[in-house]
């Protein structure tokens, strides 16, 4: 069997706004219809990207959830973005659109008592939404 996701090596972030002019295709993929600027947050190791459903009075919701770990800080003044994660075999997904609901990032900065635990901060992005974790056609 297949996984759908596997080894994320790479995530950047962009205001939802330049995602203008993406078209939707299906529920599940877009087309980028031209390059956007987007910026990479370097990460510690593999990030982990997980896509659970649910139904909510009669409508199905899916929640993506993306962590990672980063030496350094997201440098948005708003943690209210877009991200686009890239696998190792080079496949790309953005969270979010440009219409609400948006992805939330939580970042936990964190100082542990012993040498031997992580140390940094630990990004935690959730998107609930009725689409689901969205794959970049070319």
């Amino acid at each position: 069997m297949k996984q759908l996701l596997q080894n994320i090596n790479k995530v950047e972030y962009i205001e939802p706004r330049y995602l203008l002019n993406v078209q939707l295709v299906k529920n599940d993929k877009v087309v980028l219809r031209y390059w956007r600027n987007f910026v990479e947050q370097p990460i510690d190791g593999l990030a982990q990207c997980e896509v659970t459903e649910a139904v909510d009075d009669g409508t199905r919701l899916r929640t993506v959830k993306l962590t990672f770990h980063s030496a350094c800080p997201i440098v948005a003044d708003d943690l209210r973005l877009a991200w686009r994660i890239t696998t190792v075999t080079g496949e790309q997904y953005i969270i979010a659109t440009t219409e609400t609901p948006y992805p939330v990032a939580l970042v936990q900065n964190s100082f542990p008592d012993e040498a031997t635990d992580r140390s940094g901060y630990q990004v935690t992005v959730t998107w609930k939404t009725p689409l689901s974790l969205l794959r970049i056609m070319d």
